[in-house]
């Protein structure tokens, strides 16, 4: 029991570790992301068709991927060109 409960825990580093390093992206990113509904609804299809990580069974979709383009486009609206 305890065991489970310390992996299920370090199950969302992987997520955590790629929208932080999706925020390093865009933040480096000059030009403004425009049509984020496009680009969100294009990551959820590509997200399906990688699936989850091994022992990622709470949703069919990569949530590593996922969290990455989303850490995109937050550190491209809050820091988009200003980091150099």
């Amino acid at each position: 029991m305890m065991i489970e409960a310390i992996l299920a825990d370090y199950l969302y580093y992987p997520s955590i570790l790629a929208f932080l390093f999706g925020v390093l992206i865009g933040a480096k990113y000059r030009h403004r992301i425009g049509n984020i509904a496009g680009y969100l609804i294009l990551t959820v299809i590509v997200a399906y068709f990688l699936k989850a990580f091994p022992y990622y069974d709470l949703l069919p979709l990569s949530c590593s991927y996922l969290s990455a383009v989303i850490g995109i486009i937050v550190g491209n609206r809050l820091f988009g060109g200003k980091m150099s």
